[in-house]
């Protein structure tokens, strides 16, 4: 039931059998094909059991979820990186083996008994040909790719070592959907993305820590900027929701304003200004409440991101988001602003915090980190 202990004991049928390869010896190669073949099917159906394992698991089975990385997370990334690194491995001592042993093919010679009285006789020498030297190349390919399950089969059939990494793919796949599953539990979309990122995070940093790299971390990290993106807005509508919202509308206002204007000819008067989409007394409000709030509302969002994420490095790479999108945002309040009163800008626009002691107290918290 031991998918690793299988898949090392092809990889020493494999290496051993390149071996004998190198060496000429050829009366060993139906013993070596009857192993794989036994431990190909094998491991396919440890696979299999496996994927059935991930589909049909559910919090209740896996003992219930919080927003700290799961437990099964961390067994799939161990198992993953531990079948990869297996098969990079395989790889690595193939060719090293052939490096050892082709020197020595290409070193040895058959020597040749001179003719009587030949005065060439020291030069007749002749090396040894080497026939497999254009197969010579192909003992490098990694050795699950080049192996099918007997030596009989076909090469329409797939090979052994791809339907190993078909395995993988699915299991990718099941793992993500089963992670989902497990977020589902969570009471608010913020911390099923909390919960996605703790997991995420973990599996990426094992891969990373294991070196072991591929479409397979790639994936992981694609996945992990994306729930980073999600986490960042529903931490930012927490506290300023209002802001957010009213610059969202009115930018799209002022766009689609922008584009009926345009459509006149320039003799005809516009119908309607910035002015006339923008409420003051709801900006005033916004600026009165942001500045009263934002300090405050900062040092919450630090606490937060402390408290829900386990990694302390992927924690602050989050605040840093955070914060800088806040920045955005912000920067983004005050051109609306400067769009709508270009040359007479209102009283309470004195109340407008400076994007500079917004940036100072963000570098603040970069310092701490």
């Amino acid at each position: 039931h031991d998918a690793l202990a299988l898949l090392l004991m092809i990889k020493i049928a494999h290496v051993h059998g390149r071996i004998l390869k190198a060496r000429h010896v050829n009366s060993l190669h139906p013993f070596f094909d009857t192993i794989t073949s036994l431990l190909w099917p094998r491991l396919k159906a440890i696979m299999d059991a496996h994927l059935r394992s991930i589909k049909s698991a559910n919090a209740q089975k896996l003992g219930g979820v919080d927003l700290h990385a799961h437990y099964v997370s961390r067994r799939y990334a161990e198992f993953t990186c531990s079948i990869l690194s297996i098969l990079h491995r395989g790889q690595k001592d193939v060719n090293e083996l052939n490096n050892q042993i082709s020197p020595r093919r290409l070193a040895s010679v058959k020597k040749v008994e001179p003719a009587a009285g030949s005065a060439n006789a020291s030069k007749n020498i002749v090396p040894t040909q080497n026939h497999n030297s254009k197969s010579g190349n192909n003992t490098e390919n990694i050795f699950f790719s080049s192996m099918e399950h007997s030596t009989s089969s076909k090469n329409s059939k797939p090979k052994a070592g791809d339907m190993l990494l078909a395995d993988l793919d699915s299991m990718q796949n099941e793992i993500i959907s089963l992670l989902e599953r497990l977020a589902d539990k969570h009471s608010t979309n913020k911390k099923r993305i909390v919960f996605l990122i703790n997991n995420l995070d973990q599996m990426m940093c094992i891969f990373q820590e294991r070196r072991v790299v591929g479409k397979e971390l790639n994936r992981f990290v694609e996945l992990l900027m994306t729930q980073r993106e999600l986490f960042v807005e529903e931490e930012l509508l927490t506290s300023f929701s209002k802001m957010i919202a009213f610059v969202q509308q009115s930018e799209s206002h002022m766009k689609a304003l922008s584009s009926t204007n345009q459509s006149h000819s320039a003799t005809t008067p516009s119908l309607t200004s910035s002015m006339d989409i923008i409420n003051p007394q709801v900006v005033e409000s916004l600026i009165r409440e942001f500045s009263s709030n934002w300090k405050a509302a900062i040092e919450q969002i630090n606490r937060n991101v402390l408290s829900y994420f386990s990694n302390f490095r992927n924690g602050m790479e989050i605040l840093k988001q955070v914060l800088t999108q806040l920045l955005l945002y912000y920067t983004r309040f005050q051109d609306i602003i400067r769009k709508v009163w270009r040359n007479r800008p209102p009283a309470f626009c004195k109340d407008l915090v400076s994007t500079t002691i917004i940036l100072a107290e963000i570098k603040k918290h970069a310092l701490v980190i």
